[in-house]
């Protein structure tokens, strides 16, 4: 008999199940750096836990974070018909639409940016829309010369992608910027600086994203503008061609890189240059789970108290019109993971201060949504939020989900002391290695030949002496499940005790 150490390593279900140097699946978990080479550490996660049960009249399309000049927190949300604000006094949207509203379509949500002390918002269907954070009373039309599905500000801009005007209508491939320093300014002016450019051959733009220069993405490149002055104002250089981004709810910027989802998978764009982060890990699986018909539904945020990004997203399986998912990745390990989603719309934002009095409206303490040492509890911490499908806003204090382990399949005869030369192996028990306070169970799976179903055993509990679950199982091929519920702290190996079943 022989105990073998099986470190978990990186999550790459593009790969065959067989001799796969990473995990077939790590499911409600975040990756982290293991102990050695290649190891990897998978860290739990916690589900979402009611912050304020307050609602919008629709579904959520869109979110935005400020401060005014004395540094008060400001949180922003958006649905079909009205921008709100999230008031400090009582955790409540409160609509500070302009008068009549707003009219987003289905296919359409909001973007918004931030200039100086401004809020700006745009949906496409509408005027953009700005308000002072200063004074926080109302939203008001920012221009009624053009309007635009993607925003950014840049080098004293305000830019707008895919415009409509009431000239040339809807033009997908145009940018069109503001006057200098003059963000609701967009007459074409040679003093001002106000003008715009069309881009040709690369489809719709998608986004707009900045950081020493503004990137326009499209659907089949990216062009960098560089500011150069009167009287051209902006360059315009190809920088990517014919690689675009295929759902524009997928870019984040995330420490001056840019993430996105093309037509075959992630990649980043840094300087202009782009490369691939999913390719012979996660990109066939996430094409072949996701439900690419109800990508507007896509969210993405990143986590502002470690190195991940969250694409959330609605899988096959899902209920329509319900994200289920999470794509969880680690930009600086370039690992992988996915996780449930227990909200339906994923931002990031900042926290409001809270007083005594105001922990009254959570009744118990048993109801209270994160520790009190957590930075949900004062003001202008960086948070990573949800909320329901009627604006109710979540954080992510709640009880730490159940870990869902897949390992690589192994011919475990070819892994063990085997004189015999037999190609068939028995596992006596298996024991996964964690820290915190968690249950185990495993399961094991079997199969003869590689094109066969996998066959799997009962859920079997771990010893509580031991930490072994004995389950004497025989087969040619093994592969194993781990399942860890209660308050796991990390988690990062597995042990077979394994043994050669003898050759006829």
């Amino acid at each position: 008999m022989a105990v073998i150490d099986i470190p978990f390593t990186s999550f790459t279900p593009d790969l065959p199940a067989l001799n796969n140097p990473g995990l077939v699946k790590a499911h409600n978990c975040s990756p982290g750096l293991g102990a050695g080479a290649g190891a990897v550490t998978l860290f739990p996660l916690k589900s979402a836990s009611l912050y304020s049960n307050t609602a919008m009249d629709s579904r959520p399309l869109g979110s935005a974070i400020g401060q005014d000049q004395n540094g008060n927190a400001k949180v922003y949300g958006a649905n079909a018909s009205k921008l709100y604000k999230l008031n400090p006094a009582d955790r409540q949207w409160t609509n500070i639409s302009r008068v009549g509203g707003y009219t987003t379509t289905d296919s359409e949500s909001w973007e918004s940016t931030e200039f100086g002390s401004l809020q700006i918002f745009t949906n496409y269907n509408d005027e953009p829309q700005f308000i002072d954070m200063n004074v926080d009373t109302q939203f008001a039309n920012l221009t009624t010369l053009v309007k635009g599905r993607h925003i950014a500000t840049h080098k004293g801009f305000v830019i707008l992608g895919n415009t409509w005007d009431a000239i040339d209508g809807g033009i997908p491939y145009r940018v069109r910027w503001s006057g200098l320093e003059l963000p609701s300014e967009f007459a074409y002016s040679a003093a001002t600086m106000a003008d715009f450019n069309d881009i040709h051959g690369f489809g719709a733009i998608q986004g707009l994203v900045t950081d020493d220069s503004c990137y326009v993405i499209l659907q089949r490149g990216i062009v960098q503008m560089s500011f150069v002055g009167a009287p051209w104002v902006f360059q315009f250089t190809d920088r990517v061609v014919g690689k675009g981004c295929a759902i524009s709810e997928s870019i984040i910027t995330v420490e001056g890189k840019h993430y996105f989802l093309s037509d075959d998978g992630f990649y980043k764009l840094e300087q202009g240059n782009l490369t691939p982060i999913g390719i012979g890990k996660i990109d066939s699986w996430f094409l072949d789970n996701a439900d690419l018909s109800q990508a507007k539904l896509m969210t993405v945020a990143a986590d502002p108290r470690r190195t991940l990004i969250y694409w959330q997203f609605a899988s096959k399986d899902a209920v329509s019109g319900t994200p289920d998912k999470l794509l969880i990745f680690n930009y600086v390990t370039g690992e992988w993971t996915t996780a449930d989603a227990t909200t339906h719309f994923l931002f990031n934002s900042v926290s409001l201060p809270w007083t005594l009095d105001q922990l009254d409206a959570f009744v118990s303490i048993d109801n209270v949504p994160a520790s009190f040492d957590d930075p949900i509890w004062a003001g202008g911490q960086n948070m990573l939020w949800g909320m329901n499908a009627t604006g109710a806003v979540y954080s992510f204090g709640g009880p730490t989900m159940e870990l869902s382990v897949e390992t690589p399949e192994f011919q475990l005869a070819r892994n063990i002391p085997n004189e015999s030369g037999a190609d068939v192996a028995i596992v006596n028990a298996v024991r996964p290695l964690f820290e915190g306070d968690g249950t185990a169970q495993i399961q094991i799976g079997t199969r003869k030949l590689p094109n066969e179903d996998m066959s799997w055993s009962l859920l079997n509990e771990c010893n509580a002496e031991t930490g072994f679950a004995y389950v004497r199982s025989r087969s040619r091929y093994q592969r194993v499940r781990i399942n860890i519920s209660g308050d796991w702290k990390k988690a990062y190996s597995v042990q077979l005790d394994a043994q050669p079943a003898g050759k006829r």
